[in-house]
């Protein structure tokens, strides 16, 4: 996600906020991106904070059915989230498939044989992410989970260090998936799945949902 510009006043006179243990009846896909919190602490945070929707039970669920759709009828043998926010995406999907859990870290933190991939992360910050070399195999087919995709940097990475180990990417899936050339890139080349219906992808690509209104300023 991108960093953040300031976000315009909201009116008084708007809905009251979501609650966020609220569940509306209908549910439509996408329902849950509502729940998504936008940013009030400045341009050095990202834009908005989707892990609010994790704390609605159903919306995890649903948001986790959403992702899983476009793969229903693909072979996936493991699922690989990335550090930090894709591990409870990617844990809550590996449960889901009754499927394993491969967690893609931040270099440093794991004490075992690892294979590094530098990148560049979504604020343009320098970075290296690492996987243990002893699961990953050729043939084993992998769905990569993050939480958000922007420029793409950090799931290519994720994607490389899954490809060079030999096993093969079965596809990504994010809450969203941004238009940027690195977004783009991911679609282009590669199975995914994101929980954006159609008509609210321009409001993602411009970084403000009208949503956004319900929270107070």
């Amino acid at each position: 996600m991108e960093l953040s510009r300031s976000l315009p006043r909201t009116d008084a006179r708007v809905a009251p906020q979501m609650d966020v243990l609220a569940v509306p009846a209908g549910r439509h896909r996408g329902w849950y991106l509502s729940l998504m919190a936008p940013n009030t602490k400045g341009p050095t945070f990202a834009w908005l904070d989707p892990s609010r929707l994790y704390c609605n039970p159903q919306a995890l669920a649903d948001c986790v059915r959403d992702l899983l759709t476009p793969f229903h009828n693909d072979a996936i043998d493991l699922v690989a989230g990335i550090d930090a926010m894709g591990f409870i995406l990617g844990a809550s999907v590996a449960t889901s498939l009754r499927k394993g859990f491969l967690a893609i870290r931040k270099a440093g933190h794991l004490c075992v044989a690892t294979q590094s991939q530098n990148y560049s992360d979504y604020t343009g910050r320098e970075k290296t992410m690492e996987v243990r070399v002893d699961v990953l195999k050729p043939g084993m087919r992998v769905l990569l989970v993050d939480q958000w995709v922007e420029t793409g940097g950090t799931m290519r990475a994720a994607i490389q260090l899954v490809e060079r180990l030999g096993a093969t990417v079965a596809g990504v899936a994010a809450v969203a998936i941004e238009n940027t050339e690195g977004g783009r890139w991911i679609k282009d080349h590669y199975r995914f799945s994101h929980c954006v219906p159609d008509e609210l992808q321009s409001q993602v690509d411009h970084k403000h949902l009208d949503s956004f209104k319900s929270f107070s300023s």
